[in-house]
């Protein structure tokens, strides 16, 4: 049986989707491929790992963008990371690096990797953020909220629970989204893990050739 792998930007536009897009993406990461697609933020995220967990003085990381071969790429990285620099001049904490977590829904439908650009240890403790960069479709607040609550239970899963999960808007306004400033959101986040589960069932074709599972987009 194949399955879905979904980095979390990937998860979340899914989740902000209404129904007919979103059993067009389901529809289309059923389908047999060798690979997971063109990655259009990948640049975007390394760029910012650069600037924030190794240090690189952000004009040399903003200028390596020129490098960037397709102009709306180019364009949409630049201006995040010049977001990113003005974020970080207000935000006080230490940038730290964070490891990957796999949630796996209960059916082995789909898994959700959670892979930080990266963390921040402020106020007592520290976040692991992913970074959301998607001009449209525009994030659909609570089921993200419950997104984050999957992180999560995969970090307790690996026995990691001192760990935050959040992510890091970089549209107008930025915002930083955790999941320690929500309310509880288990219901919800079993009501989307269900829903995308029966989608996959739904729009799976009834002979679909076995092929290895698809690499995690990012």
């Amino acid at each position: 049986m194949t399955k879905i792998n979904f980095g979390f930007s990937a998860f979340l536009k899914v989740l902000s989707l209404n129904e007919k897009p979103q059993r067009r993406e389901i529809r289309s990461r059923l389908a047999p491929s060798a690979g997971s697609g063109f990655d259009f933020h990948k640049s975007m995220r390394e760029c910012a790992r650069r600037y924030l967990v190794h240090g690189e003085p952000l004009a040399s990381v903003a200028a390596s963008t020129a490098a960037i071969t397709r102009l709306p790429e180019r364009q949409s990285a630049a201006a995040a990371l010049e977001r990113l620099g003005s974020w970080r001049e207000r935000t006080s904490g230490e940038i730290v690096n964070i490891g990957t977590a796999i949630y796996e829904s209960p059916r082995h439908l789909f898994r959700v990797r959670f892979e930080p650009v990266f963390g921040l240890r402020a106020h007592g403790r520290v976040t692991a953020y992913t970074i959301w960069n998607n001009k449209s479709p525009l994030l659909a607040v609570a089921p993200s909220y419950a997104a984050l609550s999957l992180a999560a239970e995969a970090y307790h899963i690996q026995g990691d629970d001192a760990i935050e999960v959040g992510f890091l808007s970089l549209r107008e306004p930025v915002r930083c989204y955790s999941l320690s400033d929500a309310p509880a959101r288990s219901a919800l986040s079993a009501s989307i893990v269900s829903h995308v589960e029966e989608l996959i069932l739904e729009e799976r074709p009834t002979a679909v050739p076995h092929v290895e599972d698809r690499p995690t987009p990012l």
